[in-house]
């Protein structure tokens, strides 16, 4: 009986420190195009200054690290599992957001300087109350 009990509070404590802390979802980017995309966003945990990315302002002069892929027709979640959306926004100008895409991947700082002088990019802003309504997605185009 004495195992029993441990075993089922054992149990409780994986479950409540599995929990969420903050509600909403991970991110998502959806590429709704037939070809392959490439996407940038400046991320809070791992980024200082993350905030100086998103609307209105735009990229940073020098190449960022970890931008990503997403297959036609594909989606990729490359946010943490339980982000703090409410802090998120709260910390970034007008409260919006920002996804840079690219149909080529930039590469070298040499395809970066071209593709930022040539704005051949597209962005993506969206607000917390955005985020909410389309299940935590953000979708290209």
């Amino acid at each position: 009986m004495k195992a029993l009990a441990i075993a089922l509070l054992s149990c409780i404590l994986t479950v409540q420190t599995c929990s969420k802390k903050y509600p909403g979802e991970p991110l998502c980017i959806d590429n709704d195009t037939n070809k392959m995309v490439y996407y940038w966003f400046s991320y809070w945990k791992n980024n200082p200054g993350w905030t100086s990315y998103h609307y209105p302002n735009t990229l940073p002069e020098e190449r960022p690290r970890g931008i990503r892929f997403i297959t036609p027709r594909g989606s990729s979640c490359p946010a943490e599992a339980d982000p703090n959306w409410v802090q998120i926004f709260s910390e970034l100008p007008e409260g919006k957001f920002t996804v840079y895409f690219f149909m080529e991947n930039p590469a070298t700082q040499a395809q970066w300087d071209a593709m930022r002088a040539n704005n051949d990019y597209f962005r993506k802003d969206v607000t917390y109350e955005e985020l909410v309504s389309n299940r935590y997605i953000i979708a290209f185009p």
